[in-house]
């Protein structure tokens, strides 16, 4: 089966939501976010969600690559980069509007959101500069399309520009995907470690932080996953 890696466009932000809501329903924190939210509330919260990045992308770094099926076109996977970017004062307190305006719908699981985010917040100021560092804020893959090489297709698309600018690369991995970001370079610098278990899950639940600096590993002959 053969796929094409393209820049993401606003027509795309129905397929892209299909993709994200498909692909995180079993996560163990995202799966709990919103587990009493009414589906199509949910569904229309992510579409103003990822409108919002398309929208405010000159305020963000936001630059998002699809991955679609040759044949039929159907948008399979996709990957959210930030790349580095400087605002103006006027742009500044425009983003800090936005930052502001944060709403949950009914039924989110208000404390956990605070808490993982919150936690993800404190981390991202600590380690990255968004000025200067390359960011892969998301990257998702259908389950049924994985493990066919899309997600190496969209990593490589951002590490090579961020490799051109001589830039570190930030990364926050679940255990599912930490294999593969420390084979493109990427090393652990902090880790998420959330309790679950009032939330209705089960034990501890925990991410990792990654940095990749510029050139670390072999992005000719990392296996395509």
């Amino acid at each position: 089966m053969a796929f094409q890696l393209l820049p993401a466009e606003v027509s795309d932000i129905p397929d892209i939501v299909a993709v994200h809501q498909a692909s995180w329903v079993n996560d163990p924190i995202i799966g709990r976010l919103m587990p009493d939210v009414d589906p199509k509330v949910k569904y229309d919260y992510d579409l103003g969600y990822y409108k919002n990045k398309f929208e405010t992308k000159d305020l963000t770094g936001t630059v998002m690559h699809k991955v679609v099926e040759t044949e039929t076109g159907k948008l399979v996977a996709f990957a959210k980069w930030k790349y580095p970017y400087s605002l103006t004062p006027e742009q500044q307190a425009e983003k800090a509007k936005l930052d502001l305006n944060r709403s949950y719908p009914p039924g989110t699981n208000e404390q956990l959101y605070e808490q993982f985010f919150g936690r993800l917040d404190t981390l991202r100021k600590k380690y990255l500069d968004e000025e200067k560092d390359y960011f892969l804020h998301l990257l998702i893959v259908l389950p049924s399309y994985q493990r066919q090489g899309l997600g190496t297709m969209l990593i490589r698309e951002g590490l090579a520009a961020a490799d051109r600018d001589n830039a570190r690369t930030y990364i926050e991995a679940s255990p599912m995907g930490l294999g593969l970001y420390k084979r493109f370079g990427w090393k652990e610098i902090d880790d998420i470690v959330i309790d679950i278990r009032p939330h209705g899950g089960t034990g501890i639940a925990s991410e990792k932080c990654l940095m990749r600096e510029p050139g670390a590993g072999i992005l000719e002959t990392v296996e395509m996953v």
